[in-house]
C-alpha cells in the first residue's frame, strides 16, 4: 500500500492478529508501506490540519518497522525452503527446525517471513484453489498440550467446548489441515509448553516448527 502525502491516507483499521487465519492471509497479502517525504519547505506550507495528517501518516510509516532482510532472515528462509522440499515426499517423520537465540533478535520475524513466502509461493503454484499451507501460533505461557491445541483451533476459527479434550481437538485439527493442503507449521514461543502434563499429540500433516527461543538445556 502506497501513502500518498498528498492525500495523506490514514489506515482504517487494526490489523488483525497473524495467529488467526483471517489476520495471517491478511498479512500475507499485504505489501510494505511506502512514503513519500515531502521537502522541507513544503512541509512548512500546509495548514495545520494537513500537516497533523501527514505527520500521523508518517508516524503510521515509522510504526509498520519495514523488514530488512539480513543475513538471519536469508538463512532461516533458506533452510525453511530446504525442508519443505525434503519433507515433501517423506511418509514418516518430518524433520523440523528450530529458530533459537537471545531475546529481540527477530526470531518471530524471521519465522514469519519464512512463512509469509511460502504462501506466496503456493499461490503461484495453485492459483485459485482454496488451500491453508500455513498455520501460525503461539503457544501460550505454561501451556499444555490441550491449549495448543486450542491455539490450532482458534487460528482456523473452530468452535470450542469444555468437554472436548486435546485428542478431540487435535484430530478435528489435523482434518482440516490434511484436507486444506497445508504443509508448514510454525510455533513460535514453543519453550512455554509443558512437556510434563501429558504426550504431546501429532498429525500426519508435513511440518517445519519454528519456534522462539527453546528452554534452557534443551
Amino acid at each position: 500500500m502506497v501513502v500518498n502525502t498528498r492525500e495523506f491516507g490514514q489506515p482504517e483499521d487494526r490489523r488483525m492478529p497473524t495467529t488467526t487465519l483471517e489476520g495471517w492471509r491478511r498479512f500475507v497479502d499485504e505489501d510494505p508501506i511506502a512514503f513519500d517525504l515531502l521537502p522541507e519547505d513544503e512541509w512548512k506550507d500546509l495548514d495545520p490540519r494537513s500537516r497533523n495528517e501527514y505527520d500521523e501518516a508518517r508516524v503510521n510509516y515509522h510504526s509498520e518497522l519495514v523488514i530488512v532482510e539480513t543475513p538471519t532472515i536469508r538463512d532461516v528462509l533458506h533452510q525453511g525452503r530446504l525442508l519443505t522440499l525434503v519433507n515433501r515426499r517423506e511418509i514418516s517423520a518430518r524433520r523440523g527446525l528450530i529458530v533459537s537465540g537471545p531475546w529481540a533478535t527477530g526470531k518471530s520475524t524471521a519465522m514469519k517471513q519464512l512463512g509469509r513466502a511460502h504462501e506466496l509461493r503456493v499461490r503461484q503454484r495453485f492459483p485459485g484453489h482454496e488451500r491453508i499451507p500455513v498455520v501460525y501460533v503461539s503457544a501460550p505461557p505454561n501451556g499444555s498440550p490441550r491449549k495448543l491445541a486450542t491455539r490450532f483451533a482458534h487460528f482456523l476459527g473452530l468452535p470450542m467446548k469444555a468437554r472436548h479434550n486435546e485428542m478431540d481437538i487435535a484430530d478435528a485439527v489435523c482434518e482440516i489441515l490434511t484436507d486444506a493442503h497445508c504443509d508448514l507449521v510454525l510455533v513460535d514461543e514453543i519453550h512455554n509448553i509443558n512437556m510434563a502434563t501429558s504426550t504431546l499429540w501429532h498429525c500426519s500433516t508435513p511440518s517445519a516448527v519454528c519456534p522462539g527461543t527453546p528452554a534452557t538445556g534443551s
